[in-house]
């Protein structure tokens, strides 16, 4: 990456992002251009017309130029996101052949979290991130960094996060054929998570949700290790595209009664409170009863509520063991009273929306939690500490895992 100047692309289904940072000396991300433009050029992380997006990049990139006075020629962090992300701990095990105590340096574990990635996820599909969750030194504790250790057997415990190689593909294909720029691919919910969550907050126990319109990310810390993330598949313009069949009008009219008169928690809202809503075809507006529509969004928000309560089960973990609480951030949970919502259901731990503090800006942007991935995306470099990704082309990751897990092989069992 250029010295100290990032730049960063968010791509989501409802818009696309752009953003021109500077690293300051106190580690904090200086914005000299942020731009948004509406876009429903991707859907669920799929590039469905390839022509618009272009086009959209190409408007985005001519105002982070013109803004930051900054040549958009090089390489950018790119966000990837949807259905075509999954993930899943891992674990390996080497040991020697003659029972022998042997040293563990640098090259010994880079050939476990390679074994973890090599043997987890398929040739079709490409490793995003391969995050350590620590290891055993026959039978020791878990161990945070084994370097400089020895033993006759080590086992090692990742998160391996990856991604549809074609989605990947065409992706990298659209910047650097069509724009010449080179992308770093970064899944969406972990660069949000990593720029949003203190350390203190992911040693106690953190339960991250960022709310997108087409998917919801679940990323959940504990020990300060990455121990499960998700991409849910339900967001908020599940609200939007139920309320404007409810109410027979469009969505960009849904959208705005969205945003403007609902509260996720309907109990808070007044029987006696209407609105007008501009139906299509219809010379008069329509009166609605806000308690009567913020319920139809209640049990849409729900569902997102539900999924999440549900993968926490699925871990074999209760809501108690995240001390920190829940931790609320994306363009989705502009909802208003969300956080209540949240509490309602999660009565044992605390609920808050995230708040960018890290960001120095012309305008105050503590609110807009709209671009916290974006944020992410530019201070990758400063937070990204614990991410042991490989970077392999997609074409060439098969031959090369081959090459390492048969070199590997000669040496220990």
């Amino acid at each position: 990456m250029r010295n100290r100047i990032q730049i960063a692309f968010d791509l989501g289904s409802y818009s696309i992002k752009g953003a021109v940072g500077r690293i300051l000396p106190d580690d904090k991300i200086e914005i000299l251009s942020l731009s948004e433009i509406k876009s429903t050029s991707i859907k669920n992380g799929d590039i469905i017309d390839k022509d618009l997006l272009l086009n959209h990049l190409e408007i985005l990139i001519e105002k982070m130029e013109k803004d930051s006075k900054v040549n958009i020629d090089e390489d950018a962090w790119v966000s990837i996101s949807g259905r075509g992300i999954k993930s899943i701990n891992s674990s390996t095990r080497i040991r020697s052949r003659d029972n022998a105590d042997f040293e563990i340096n640098s090259e010994v574990k880079q050939k476990l979290l390679d074994q973890c990635s090599d043997v987890m996820v398929s040739s079709d599909r490409y490793v995003l991130h391969n995050i350590e969750r620590g290891y055993f030194i026959d039978d020791s504790p878990l161990i945070r960094n084994p370097i400089g250790m020895i033993g006759k057997s080590i086992d090692a415990k990742t998160h391996v996060i990856h991604v549809r190689n074609f989605n990947l593909s065409q992706l990298d294909y659209c910047f650097k054929e069509d724009l010449g720029i080179e992308t770093n691919p970064v899944f969406d919910g972990y660069a949000s998570a990593t720029y949003n969550l203190s350390r203190d907050e992911k040693e106690l126990g953190v339960i991250f949700v960022d709310i997108g319109a087409d998917k919801t990310n679940l990323i959940i810390f504990k020990d300060n290790y990455l121990i499960h993330s998700k991409v849910i598949p339900i967001g908020s313009s599940l609200v939007t595209k139920d309320m404007a069949a409810y109410l027979q009008t469009s969505l960009s009219e849904s959208n705005r009664i969205k945003h403007e008169h609902i509260s996720a928690l309907s109990e808070l809202t007044d029987d006696s409170e209407f609105f007008d809503v501009i139906v299509p075809n219809d010379e008069l507006p329509k009166k609605v009863n806000k308690k009567e529509i913020s319920k139809i969004a209640e049990l849409r928000l729900e569902d997102i509520i539900d999924e999440i309560q549900d993968q926490i089960k699925s871990i074999g973990s209760e809501v108690e063991d995240f001390k920190s609480g829940i931790k609320i951030s994306g363009g989705g949970s502009k909802v208003k009273n969300l956080d209540l919502l949240f509490r309602k259901h999660f009565t044992n731990i605390s609920v808050d929306y995230v708040n960018l503090k890290k960001i120095v800006f012309k305008e105050n942007i503590e609110e807009k939690r709209e671009f916290s991935t974006l944020f992410g995306l530019l201070s990758w470099p400063l937070y990204n500490i614990e991410d042991k990704s490989t970077n392999v082309s997609v074409k060439d990751i098969g031959g090369i895992r081959k090459s390492i897990s048969s070199f590997w092989r000669e040496i220990f069992e």
